[in-house]
């Protein structure tokens, strides 16, 4: 495929709208892509308007690869952007727009290795399964279907392209969403004590959160995962200065390890929203989403030691310069994440996958990796990917698939 076919294949991706949603669209043009290549595949539909996963396979038997990667991304500030989010433009040795390293580049160069092993007419003793998911962002709802529907119970080993750089990703935490409603009484500011302020008992109701949830946080650790992570990312309250709110609401995100799982966490919620309501005239009400189990898969595993193998030389001959390095090893430092520029290093991340919906059933000791291009901006304005990074990958994949097999 030439160069400019792969870059034609990434700027159709990002074109699509796929903010929290409208997967179908793109669904349909991979099965489209699939189809002029003479791969079978299928667009399937989700209850939801405009949502779908697709599944394409090369080869046939065993042993199956699974590589996935998500079709939605999340929502942009228009503003804050310099160029226009979904249009694909190269500045530079960079390409940017939303999805390009979260994860529409992952997605093109999966495409493309498995469109090009087509042409060549490799011979796969095998299967490659392709699973493009809904709604990863929020909710994981694709992943949950295809894993209910069978996808995943003869697989062997998956792969998911979400952005690791030359890191080979084993582990990640789960996460839950605590949505936290607080139900009070409107009065006017002048006359308090009418009302029952919904703001003030939401903070109150956090700081007892807090302080319950942090000691039993520092007591456990995972040895690759770390701690417990505990962050309050949204809170809404009040609609004008002389009124009383009588309603406030947050949203309460943590991240999981196996030692304090989310079971353990939603009963700690639950028995404090309980003695909450029974010393307060304010009712908090806790609903969950994105409650997702953390993954362990198996440092040793065969497709880890061929990523190994195969992205070392990319990563050679990647130019950084100093400052670049610098910055890398700061954003390493921060993440406490394992950063080498001399050999692939394998780590655990906070960050969820759809291996949580996908590994659900066995959650530790799988052959699992997360490994596909991109770098430390996902979700963040003027999102980009390197033009190196984007085209070192659909080589990466391209060999990797077939020495997999081997």
């Amino acid at each position: 495929m030439k160069e400019s076919d792969k870059v034609e294949i990434f700027k159709k991706l990002i074109g699509f709208k796929s903010i929290n949603g409208h997967e179908l669209p793109v669904a349909q043009y991979l099965h489209s892509l699939f189809e002029d290549a003479g791969i079978a595949s299928q667009v399937l539909p989700l209850p939801e308007d405009d949502r779908a996963n697709l599944v394409a396979e090369i080869g046939s038997g065993k042993p199956i690869l699974a590589i996935s990667g998500h079709m939605d991304v999340v929502d942009v500030s228009l503003e804050n952007w310099n160029t226009d989010p979904f249009v694909l433009t190269a500045q530079g040795d960079r390409f940017y727009g939303r999805g390009a390293t979260d994860m529409k580049a992952g997605l093109a160069a999966m495409v493309i290795a498995l469109i090009e092993l087509k042409q060549e007419q490799v011979p796969i003793p095998g299967t490659i399964r392709f699973l493009a998911t809904a709604g990863e962002e929020v909710g994981q709802a694709g992943a949950q279907a295809l894993q209910q529907a069978g996808y995943m119970k003869d697989v062997d080993t998956l792969l998911i392209g979400e952005p690791s750089g030359f890191r080979a990703v084993y582990a990640n935490k789960g996460e839950i969403n605590f949505n936290i409603q607080v139900t009070g009484r409107a009065a006017h500011s002048s006359m308090p004590a009418l009302g029952i302020n919904a703001v003030e008992n939401l903070l109150k109701f956090l700081y007892e959160l807090n302080d319950t949830l942090r000691p039993l946080v520092a007591q456990k650790s995972n040895p690759l995962l770390g701690e417990t992570v505990v962050n309050i990312d949204q809170i809404n309250g009040g609609t004008q200065p002389n009124a009383i709110p009588g309603s406030a609401q947050a949203v309460l995100n943590v991240r999981i390890i196996p030692e304090f799982d989310n079971q353990q966490i939603k009963q700690v919620v639950a028995d404090l929203v309980d003695q909450f309501n029974q010393r307060n005239q304010a009712q908090v009400k806790v609903t969950t989403d994105m409650d997702i189990i953390p993954i362990l898969g198996r440092v040793d595993s065969k497709i880890i030691k061929l990523i190994q193998q195969v992205a070392l030389p990319y990563l050679q001959k990647q130019d950084y310069n100093a400052a670049e390095i610098q910055q890398m090893q700061k954003m390493a430092d921060a993440s406490g994440i394992d950063f080498a520029t001399d050999h692939i290093v394998t780590v655990g991340v906070s960050g969820g996958t759809d291996a949580s919906q996908l590994l659900i059933d066995h959650p530790n000791d799988a052959n699992y990796v997360v490994f596909g291009p991109g770098n430390d901006n996902s979700h963040q304005d003027n999102e980009y990917i390197t033009q190196q990074m984007f085209f070192d990958f659909i080589e990466i994949y391209h060999e990797l698939f077939i020495k997999f097999f081997q």
